[in-house]
């Protein structure tokens, strides 16, 4: 498998990709971070896998934990 270098940091670009912890510390997940308005989209590289999108209130929820920086590709 892959291993994603992720630098800690509480705040992301739009476009970038972030880990963010969703639903009350209990999931992860690395995605494209767009904030537009009151929304926020986790977007995966995969198009196989539909966007998360977090409205009003639910985007409190959420928890940045940082920014990918590298990865490395593990034969």
């Amino acid at each position: 498998g892959d291993v994603v270098y992720i630098r800690k940091q509480n705040t992301v670009e739009n476009g970038q990709i972030a880990a963010v912890i969703t639903n009350d510390n209990c999931e992860a997940t690395l995605k494209r971070f767009y904030r537009t308005g009151d929304t926020v989209t986790l977007a995966a590289e995969n198009p196989a896998f539909a966007p998360m999108v977090f409205v009003a209130e639910d985007i409190n929820n959420l928890q940045i934990v940082g920014i990918a920086v590298a990865y490395t590709h593990v034969i």
